[in-house]
């Protein structure tokens, strides 16, 4: 007889371990089978109950999570000896987290409806959501027929702060993860590339950091992983090893479509690359394996002395007139805003630009609209010319 209050966690990894958090604060009793000793120990902290068996997991419980990395495990999870279905009631909710395709789990759901007609399979990706309003709180997206997602409802609701149902055949939940994989797998390595060229081209990796995270250029992945990678935080072991097997999944996901990748393709190249570094030293920091994947001193550079911009900037002012009149040959998108952010600090600005509109903006802004450039550059103390087409970016 199953209890309406009661969850299983088959395997446990971090994410799983703030669902079962979840799960305690709305009162549900939870209990689950890992064999890594911290994560359980870290289970029994929160007030779980251990299980030794996918068997014992599986008794008296109105739901189970099962964490499936490869489609060989299903067997044993499920339908051997010690397998969960021994021990499952009928009707019974199974959440299937995996990074194994589709097809598989569609498969699973088969044969537990049609062949052992026990449970209600919902195929679940459960990830943090890092929007501003989400801020890392648990969001989980979740597929699976009608029926199953009615009776899942209040358990998935538990479990997150953020919910995403596709009614009909499961496998949407995986088919989600493989495209946000694609975009974290490319960013990743995207990533890597662009410090390392930086520092070859003999920008200080922090630098760079800096502007591209506010930039145009920024991700997630980069305004995340960098820090970490440049400070010597991530590891080999930790890190590298599991992107090339998420990395590896999706494109056998993608080839069963089928679908090209070339770019998450080459990306994968790159992560085996760098997880072949140290010919199986799994303690190696992930700046070391970057290292030699590009043949550039990361480490080094991260730890030079760094420029303090504010410094800088009052050396040059200390010794400098003070600049009163600034002329711009050329208004367009940048240009146009630089010259009226120095209109607002109360600069004389002088413009010249070729567009009749641009101008009448900029003199409805409070800028002189001058009709020459050389009449721009006249008694100024600098002049910008904004000639894109052309080679002059500034000039003074």
């Amino acid at each position: 007889m199953a209890s309406s209050g009661v969850v299983g966690f088959v395997g446990l990894d971090d994410l799983s371990l703030e669902l079962a958090a979840s799960l305690i604060r709305s009162g549900y009793a939870v209990k689950a089978l890992e064999i890594f000793g911290p994560l359980m120990d870290e289970f029994l902290k929160l007030g779980g109950i251990r299980c030794t068996s996918p068997l014992e997991t599986g008794k008296d419980v109105s739901a189970l999570v099962v964490l499936i990395s490869h489609a060989d495990q299903i067997n044993d999870i499920f339908f051997s000896d010690e397998g969960a279905l021994g021990g499952l009631a009928k009707n019974v909710v199974i959440f299937v987290r995996s990074t194994i395709s589709p097809a598989n789990i569609q498969m699973l759901d088969k044969r537990l409806t049609e062949d052992a007609e026990t449970a209600f399979l919902v195929d679940i990706y459960v990830s943090k959501g890092m929007s501003d309003s989400l801020n890392g709180k648990i969001m989980i997206t979740s597929s699976g027929r009608s029926d199953a997602i009615a009776r899942a409802q209040p358990i998935l609701s538990a479990m997150c702060e953020k919910l995403y149902n596709f009614e009909g055949e499961v496998g949407a939940g995986s088919k989600v993860k493989m495209v946000n994989g694609l975009l974290e797998g490319i960013h990743l390595v995207a990533s890597a590339e662009a410090i390392a060229l930086g520092v070859q081209a003999g920008i200080h990796p922090w630098i760079i950091y800096d502007i591209v995270s506010n930039a145009a250029g920024n991700s997630w992945v980069f305004e995340n992983h960098v820090p970490q990678l440049l400070r010597g935080n991530l590891t080999k072991q930790h890190f590298l090893n599991a992107a090339v097997q998420n990395v590896g999944s999706i494109l056998d996901m993608a080839k069963s479509l089928p679908f090209p990748l070339p770019l998450l393709a080459v990306a994968h190249q790159q992560l085996i690359s760098g997880s072949s570094y140290g010919h199986g030293h799994n303690d190696a920091t992930l700046i070391e394996v970057w290292e030699n994947v590009f043949g550039v001193n990361l480490t080094a550079a991260a730890n030079a002395d760094i420029y303090n911009p504010q410094e800088l900037g009052n050396q040059i002012t200390t010794k400098s007139n003070t600049v009163k009149r600034i002329g711009f040959i050329g208004l367009g998108a940048m240009g146009f805003g630089m010259a009226t952010s120095l209109l607002k600090s109360n600069y004389c600005v002088l413009g010249f630009d070729v567009y009749k509109p641009t101008l009448t903006r900029f003199a409805n802004a409070g800028g002189l609209v001058t009709e020459s450039p050389a009449e721009a550059s006249k008694a100024t103390f600098l002049k910008f010319d904004l000639i894109f087409d052309g080679e002059v970016v500034a000039t003074d």
